[in-house]
């Protein structure tokens, strides 16, 4: 069976609050920029999946109702497939807290998520989604830290020549920093086994 995980990362930038939503409040409702929705079209194309899942934010949302309106079948929503928490960033920022759990697996702000954290609570999630499903083709849309978080586990780690985390499957980089506007994985499995981890263009 195939396992799909899927990050469309063409948000909304040009939001302002006027009110004082907290950081999370922010993250999980932002939604796809237009670009993003026009993405989100095209890569229907480019699954093949029976059974689809979405964390609950709207990005996630947004981008499974396509595939969802194409195959004709429903979403199963599950938080656990969320996107890692950030916490209290007072004075600092993302930036820098993706630079240090790049570093310490275990690094987080107060109230935030280690990319440890992430990997288990990812894990816990698409385990109990594969024994259910695993006869299924499955899409999981989700986000670009939760699916690092995932894939902890099952690929060699090391640093590119600006310092920052990648993500390799027999030589080949399948997560890193760069800014894509669709992260689309493809892991083979078989029996829960992986057999082939892959990027989708």
């Amino acid at each position: 069976m195939t396992l799909y995980l899927v990050s469309n990362n063409m948000v909304l930038e040009n939001i302002f609050y006027e009110t004082d939503e907290s950081v999370e409040e922010k993250r999980l409702n932002r939604p796809l920029s237009i670009e993003g929705e026009k993405a989100a079209v095209k890569l229907v194309k480019k699954i093949d999946a029976d059974v689809i899942y979405s964390s609950n934010y709207a990005s996630a949302l947004s981008t499974a109702k396509y595939y969802a309106s194409y195959k004709n079948t429903e979403i199963y929503i599950n938080s656990f497939l969320n996107d890692s928490r950030i916490g209290k960033l007072g004075n600092r920022n993302i930036k820098m807290l993706r630079f240090m759990q790049e570093r310490d697996f275990d690094f987080k702000f107060n109230g935030g998520e280690s990319l440890n954290e992430t990997s288990s609570r990812m894990n816990i999630a698409i385990n109990k989604i594969l024994k259910k499903y695993g006869n299924h083709n499955i899409v999981i849309f989700t986000h670009k830290r939760a699916i690092m978080g995932y894939l902890l586990k099952y690929l060699d780690k090391g640093f590119n020549l600006d310092d920052r985390l990648i993500l390799t499957y027999n030589d080949k980089v399948i997560l890193d920093d760069v800014e894509k506007d669709i992260d689309i994985v493809k892991i083979e499995l078989d029996h829960g086994k992986i057999l082939d981890i892959d990027i989708i263009e």
